[in-house]
């Protein structure tokens, strides 16, 4: 099996799409396979099993509770970049809602963009996480929680925020490479289901 680097993929996708849509796509799916690896390192450790979570506190509590926490903020930040506006004042943004002007064929236009705008009502808690505490220190919400409440964000939902964005990249995809990117299950060796087994061999 030939594997290609990502200087090749992004080229392929130029040469497939053209510019600049092949740019933006090639890069963007690079941002969307690193968000999915760590979403999938996130799962291995505590969204999977029970034993697993109980494993880590003995072996070191705190600090997979900070693992745990930067992990999850990592995907809530990840998802949002993700659905950004295409531009914010001057600067334009790398994220899908800057593909559909890109595209050239209109009923595949039209369906990318209402897939947009699918995947930006599946992050709109992701979004306001990140607003509020991640990326921001909003002051109402720090100094009563209470009464600013932030939406509640499960691992079910950040999976279909997840499934929302693939369904935009995937869309692109199939119109001009007719195929299906794959981004689950994307990690192989020295991920954190590697670390789970060594630290179940230790304490046998």
């Amino acid at each position: 099996m030939t594997t290609r680097s990502s200087e090749e993929i992004l080229a392929h996708y130029i040469e497939t799409m053209g510019e600049p849509l092949g740019q933006a796509f090639g890069h963007l799916n690079q941002r969307v396979l690193e968000l999915h690896l760590v979403w999938e390192q996130y799962t291995q450790l505590f969204g999977e099993s029970e034993e697993t979570v109980h494993l880590l506190n003995k072996t070191a509590g705190l600090f997979f509770m900070v693992v745990q926490d930067g992990l999850w903020d990592s995907v809530l930040l990840g998802v949002s970049k993700l659905t950004d506006p295409a531009q914010t004042g001057k600067n334009k943004n790398l994220s899908i809602r800057c593909l559909p002007d890109l595209i050239a064929d209109g009923a595949l236009r039209g369906r990318v963009l209402d897939l947009c705008d699918e995947a930006l009502i599946k992050a709109e808690h992701a979004r306001d996480h990140r607003n509020k505490r991640i990326a921001h220190q909003d002051q109402q919400y720090f100094y009563d929680r209470e009464a600013q409440p932030l939406g509640g964000v499960s691992r079910a939902l950040v999976k279909e925020m997840l499934q929302a964005i693939t369904a935009v990249m995937n869309e692109i995809n199939v119109f001009y490479c007719d195929t299906t990117m794959f981004y689950d299950s994307i990690s192989a060796g020295g991920d954190a289901a590697w670390l789970v087994h060594k630290l179940k061999t230790i304490a046998k």
